[in-house]
């Protein structure tokens, strides 16, 4: 019980840092006031699996065993930039399709959960806030049981976050205000990925 107090910071962090707006958060928007409900469900359970594994790896010490080698970092980095450019030339090319010759695409449910797990996964970012909140919130000798609740406790805060946008952005008045405003969205978008790609492609850390 003496370890319990201090999971509150790394929650709060780790709601901070899932909550706060990004390729992410934006992603899962995105698809669900595009597709539906079900599609950004899914998504969305792809990010929060990544986000899960990261922890895990975090907690037992590979994290900091990854970033000791330059290579791996790197490539990691170099996939993460290049997804996200692919994000933002996707984003682009529907803004800047007219409305009268926007056609109903079908959208591949099978792929995105992969697509989520690999925008966390590619995510250097995601790694290095899971360094932080394992060192913030894991004193010295915390026991195995702590590690768990401290993980669980993540992964339910992240959930509830991912699965509320999803429900947020699902409901048919976002529906109808995206519909409205697609171009006008996707073109943040567009430079939203497209900002985060190039900050990490030429980023030194």
């Amino acid at each position: 019980m003496e370890y319990i107090n201090n999971l509150l910071i790394p929650y709060l962090v780790f709601v901070l840092a899932a909550a706060s707006p990004g390729p992410a958060t934006l992603a899962i928007m995105a698809t669900s006031a595009t597709h539906g409900r079900a599609a950004g469900f899914r998504l969305a359970l792809g990010i929060i699996n990544g986000s899960i594994i990261w922890g895990i790896l975090a907690a037992f010490g590979l994290v900091t065993i990854l970033t000791q080698f330059a290579w791996a970092f790197t490539a990691l980095k170099l996939l993460g930039g290049a997804y996200l450019l692919w994000l933002a030339a996707k984003a682009l090319r529907v803004a800047m399709t007219k409305d009268g010759n926007v056609k109903p695409t079908a959208v591949r449910m099978k792929y995105l959960y992969l697509q989520g797990l690999a925008l966390h996964l590619t995510n250097p970012k995601a790694l290095l806030s899971w360094s932080a909140i394992i060192a913030i919130g894991v004193p010295t000798g915390a026991p195995l049981g702590y590690l768990v609740t401290l993980l669980a406790g993540c992964a339910v805060l992240a959930f509830t976050i991912f699965l509320g946008y999803v429900l947020l952005f699902s409901t048919p008045r976002m529906m109808q205000a995206y519909v409205r405003r697609r171009r006008r969205i996707n073109g943040v978008l567009a430079f939203v990925f497209g900002a985060a790609g190039v900050k990490l492609l030429t980023s030194q850390t």
